[in-house]
């Protein structure tokens, strides 16, 4: 696990898992390299949602957000990268790559995917 006395405290969490478009958004996407991840996190209670085509890297929707209670705190555009940024680099390790989790702090981050949870599509 992240040596904390050498790179810091975690002091967030951000999780990327696979979902479905929400309903309200009315987007209906009948391909089958499309999927749509949502990113999560401890310190949110927003969860951020893209679809994207997994084979050709190009996005299917514009980003999403899902409030996740009552309070309606958006995350910063830094998150919106971050989430970006860490889902290309799990998809280049393939779709069991997903679930995959981050643990940051101010001066770094560690990010544990390829746990094979979710069959290849």
């Amino acid at each position: 696990m992240l040596n904390q006395e050498k790179y810091g405290k975690i002091t967030g969490r951000m999780m990327i898992t696979e979902t479905e478009i929400p309903e309200e958004l009315g987007i209906e996407i009948n391909d089958p390299d499309v999927h749509s991840f949502k990113a999560t996190f401890d310190f949110y209670n927003t969860a951020i949602g893209l679809a994207l085509n997994v084979k050709t890297r190009e996005a299917a929707t514009k980003f999403w957000l899902t409030p996740q209670d009552d309070r309606n705190d958006v995350p910063t555009n830094s998150w919106f990268e971050f989430f970006a940024m860490i889902l290309m680099e799990a998809l280049d390790e393939g779709m069991d790559s997903i679930p995959t989790f981050s643990f940051v702090n101010d001066s770094s981050d560690l990010t544990i995917s390829g746990l094979g949870l979710l069959e290849k599509k």
